[in-house]
């Protein structure tokens, strides 16, 4: 298989890293509108619990970078391994080993901004080997020229550029599995409100979406 965009992720196969969510760089984001970027980014902070992959988290708090969202503080809390750098990429030895131990292929990947530390350490990740899945909608930034050029330059070097939604569903695979309830769980609680305003409910019977009986 020569597409990256054909192969399909696992629960097993992949691992999740969040990217610089601090509140010093989250008010910063002009390319989505901010209610619905904090509500992608709380839908995707689920997605580590969900699914038990294994989980990193770059960023730090400091005077200039605030602190971490509380979502994603709440991970850290949960056992999520932090990895300090000086560098744009992500992709320090401490992390690399880190991730060669783990066994897995894939990485999901979503942060501040996209055409920054998000772009610097998914690109080192290819060159490195591993499958990347850049989760756009939750990786901002504060110029469209800027956000354009990285998501072509992501999908150029060979990354998959999804959204949060579809993320979801190709890692859950299916409603009537093990993990469908709480797919449905993060979709009725999120899915929504990624639009902004109030969704208009066109199901049939007017309760919205529903687990498989």
């Amino acid at each position: 298989m020569t597409n990256p965009a054909l192969r399909r992720m696992t629960p097993d196969s992949a691992v999740i890293a969040y990217v610089d969510y601090v509140t010093g760089l989250d008010n910063l984001i002009t390319t989505i509108p901010g209610k619905a970027f904090r509500n992608n980014i709380q839908a995707f902070a689920k997605f580590s619990a969900l699914f038990g992959l294994p989980t990193a988290v770059f960023g730090e708090e400091n005077a200039y970078y605030g602190t971490f969202l509380p979502e994603i503080g709440a991970l850290i809390a949960a056992g999520a391994r932090t990895f300090p750098r000086t560098t744009p990429s992500g992709c320090t030895p401490d992390f690399m080993a880190w991730l060669a131990a783990t066994g897995r292929r894939d990485v999901v990947i979503g942060g501040i901004s996209i055409d920054n530390c998000t772009l610097h350490t998914a690109l080192d990740l290819l060159r490195a080997g591993y499958n990347v899945q850049v989760v756009v909608d939750v990786s901002g930034s504060n110029s469209k020229l800027a956000e354009d050029m990285a998501i072509q330059r992501l999908q150029a070097a060979g990354a998959v550029n999804a959204g949060w939604l579809n993320t979801l569903t190709e890692l859950g695979a299916d409603f009537a599995g093990p993990h469908g309830a709480g797919m449905m769980g993060i979709i009725q609680a999120h899915w929504p409100a990624s639009t902004i305003g109030t969704p208009l409910d066109t199901t049939p019977d007017g309760h919205g979406m529903q687990l498989p009986a």
